[in-house]
Parts: C-alpha cells; structure tokens; sequence
C-alpha cells in the first residue's frame, strides 16, 4: 500500500484507502509490459495498482483480457479490508465452491453479506463476468456499505437495454445513474451517437480497474 489519506473510507467498515498518485513510485506502464502509457484505462490500473485491488500475473496486467466472477468477487473483499471470515455457508450452498481457493474467503464474505447470491447452487468462479453482473455486483457492495443506492439512470433511449435480465434492471439503472458504465459509443443507420449498453457482454479487466476508480472517487 502506498501513503495513506483519508479521502477514501467504507462507511461500514471504516477502512481506509490509499489515494492514487499518493506516494506512488512506480507506474503501471513501466511496471507492466502490457499496459501502455497512452492507454484510455491508465488511471484506473494505476489506481487500483496503488490501492492494492488487483494485481498482474506472471509480469503482466492483462488488461484486455475478460474477468472472472471469483477475481472481481475477490476484488471487491479486498475493497471491504479482507475482513476475518468466520461464516462459511457459501462452501456447503455452492457445490463448485472448495477451501483452499484463493478466492473461497472472498466468496465466503460476498455470500455472507449479500453482495452474491451465485445461480443455481453454484457460484460459477471461472465464468466470465457480464456487463451486468458486474453493476449487480457493485450494486449490493454499495447497498452493504451503506450507500445510497436510490439514483436511477434512464438507459431507455440505450442500444440492448431490452437486453437487461429482470434481477439485474435495478443495479443497471443505479450504474447508469452513478456514472459507473455509460456503454460503448457506436452510430446508428441515420449517424448519430447511441451508446450501446451490452448487458450480455463479457468485462474486461481494464474496465473493471476504470469502474474501480469511479466507485471509489464517487
């Protein structure tokens, strides 16, 4: 962790979180082969790099690459300060969940607290995240850490908003509303500008580290 400043703090649990820049020796970009110094996610790498949310893995960052539920899930346990588990319901209800994983604590604490619920008895840790299951994430970390979660954006007007699945409409519209995902800009038939929301579509670990900073600076 870097030097610590007290502009970032869970309001459950009153951690409290470095700030990106804030006594930062090194940069992503020289730190991580695969990250570019021009890239559009720089800030957001560099800030969860500082903040210790996520790592690289054999010398890389993989910032293209899609995201897991079990590495997005243990992002945000590190978000909550890795609090002490002694709840491990979550390794009986999710018949593909085992102890020892690096991701079972984690697990363990989002089922605890609500922030998953997983499908059908299972948690699916190596599933890649969607687009909305990530604002469903999000959505409940907020609602445990006691945010307002009230806000609503219109995605009406949004590319695959139709898309959306039912338990997901709410935590999507929150998203919106917060700023949190905007979609893709892309043109329609007639030229213009349309954002197109993608709720079916897999992460990328360079938009979660941008979502990141948002959620934290929010």
């Amino acid at each position: 962790m870097t030097k610590i400043k007290e502009d970032f703090i869970s309001k459950k649990n009153s951690i409290i979180y470095a700030v990106c820049g804030a006594g930062k020796t090194e940069l992503v970009y020289e730190v991580f082969p695969d990250v570019k110094e021009t890239a559009w996610y720089v800030p957001g790498v560099q800030f969860v790099y500082d903040n210790g949310l996520m790592s690289g893995s054999n010398g890389l960052f993989n910032p293209t690459a899609d995201i897991t539920r079990a590495q997005l899930v243990t992002t945000l346990y590190r978000l909550a300060g890795e609090p002490e588990v002694t709840d491990r319901a979550a390794v009986t209800e999710f018949s593909d969940l085992a102890e020892g994983k690096y991701y079972t604590d984690a697990v363990c604490w989002a089922y605890a607290t609500g922030v998953t619920t997983g499908t059908d008895g299972k948690f699916n840790p190596a599933a890649k995240l969607t687009r909305q299951q990530m604002a469903t994430f999000f959505y409940r970390y907020a609602e445990y850490d006691w945010r307002d979660v009230t806000l609503r954006g219109d995605i009406s007007e949004m590319l695959n908003a139709d898309e959306v699945s039912d338990y997901a409409k709410d935590a999507v519209e929150w998203a919106v509303g917060s700023g949190l995902i905007s979609g893709s800009e892309t043109k329609d038939e007639n030229g213009n500008t349309v954002y197109d929301l993608n709720p079916r579509g897999n992460t990328t670990r360079a938009q979660v580290a941008a979502i990141l900073q948002r959620f934290c600076e929010n």
